[in-house]
């Protein structure tokens, strides 16, 4: 990065003073703005990036993160998957005894043939 004027990554104006550091490019404070949701993307919070821009933890998890089959929501983490199809563990219950896995019984769930889920005990 330079030590000459410093341009906005988003609106390509200078920037006098009061600048924030992100995605390897200066921006004015309030052009650091989460490119889904638009929202001003604090300097201490965490961000991703997506096409260049600055995106926020929130609309990085709702829009850009695998989402359980069953519920629908996020899996931040490790999670069961079969056939591209995603799964918390919590949310998969074994077909035979009912009740959910835990991450630490991944090498003893087994899958059928007809793609229910059971535990290698039952």
């Amino acid at each position: 990065m330079s030590d000459g004027p410093k341009i906005c990554g988003a609106c390509n104006k200078n920037i006098p003073n009061h600048w924030v550091v992100g995605l390897d490019k200066f921006w004015h404070q309030d052009c650091f703005c989460c490119g889904v949701c638009g929202r001003v993307v604090d300097a201490k919070e965490t961000f991703y990036e997506k096409d260049g821009k600055p995106v926020c933890h929130r609309c990085q998890t709702k829009n850009f993160v695998e989402k359980c089959a069953v519920c629908e929501e996020p899996i931040i983490g490790t999670r069961l998957i079969y056939q591209d199809i995603h799964y918390h563990y919590t949310c998969k219950n074994c077909k035979k005894c009912g009740q959910p896995f835990k991450e630490e019984q991944h090498d003893k769930i087994k899958i059928l043939e007809n793609g229910d889920f059971v535990h290698e005990a039952c």
